[in-house]
C-alpha cells in the first residue's frame, strides 16, 4: 500500500472515531443546554411567568431588557417549543425557530445537565474535533496526491 493510500485509510479511520466519540458524548452527555431570549407580552404578571419557566424548562440566567430574560432552555422537544412561542404570555422569542419549533444551530450553548464530570465531556469533545480535523486534511490530502500521481503518470505507447 502506498503512503498516499495509507493516509487516505487513516483520513477514513479519523472520521469513524470522530462518529464514534460523537455518540459516546451524546449517550453519556446529552445536548448542551441551549441558550435562548423569550420576551414576555406587556400583561404577564412574575407569577405567570414563573409558571411559565417552570412548565417549559427555562432556567433563568439573565434579565436582558425590558420584558426580555435569556434562559437555558431545559427541555428542547418540538412539543415544548411549540407550546412556548405559542404561549399567550411569550411576546416574542431569540435563538428559537418559531416555525419548525426547534433551537437555533446559531444558539450559544451552556453546559451539559448531567451530574457527570465536565472535564470528560469537554475531553470527549476536544478529540472529536481533533479526529474529524485530522481526519478530513489526511483524507483530502491523501485523495489529492493519489489523484495527482494518476494523472501525472503518462500512459504507455502503443
Amino acid at each position: 500500500m502506498t503512503a498516499h493510500r495509507r493516509l487516505v485509510v487513516a483520513g477514513i479511520v479519523l472520521l469513524a472515531l470522530a462518529g464514534a466519540v460523537h455518540v459516546t458524548l451524546r449517550a453519556t452527555y446529552g445536548e448542551r443546554l441551549a441558550y435562548v431570549h423569550v420576551r414576555w407580552a406587556p400583561s404577564v404578571d412574575p407569577a405567570t411567568q414563573e409558571q411559565v419557566e417552570r412548565a417549559h424548562g427555562l432556567r433563568r440566567v439573565e434579565f436582558r431588557e425590558r420584558r426580555t430574560w435569556g434562559y437555558y432552555l431545559t427541555d428542547t422537544s418540538t412539543e415544548n417549543i411549540r407550546d412556548l412561542v405559542r404561549h399567550p404570555a411569550v411576546d416574542d422569542t431569540h435563538h428559537i425557530d418559531r416555525t419548525d419549533f426547534d433551537v437555533a444551530s446559531t444558539a450559544p450553548r451552556g453546559e451539559y445537565l448531567t451530574d457527570r464530570p465536565a472535564w470528560i465531556a469537554r475531553s470527549l469533545e476536544f478529540f472529536r474535533r481533533a479526529f474529524l480535523l485530522l481526519g478530513a486534511v489526511a483524507l483530502v490530502v491523501g485523495a489529492y496526491r493519489l489523484w495527482r500521481d494518476r494523472t501525472a503518470t503518462p500512459s504507455p505507447a502503443p
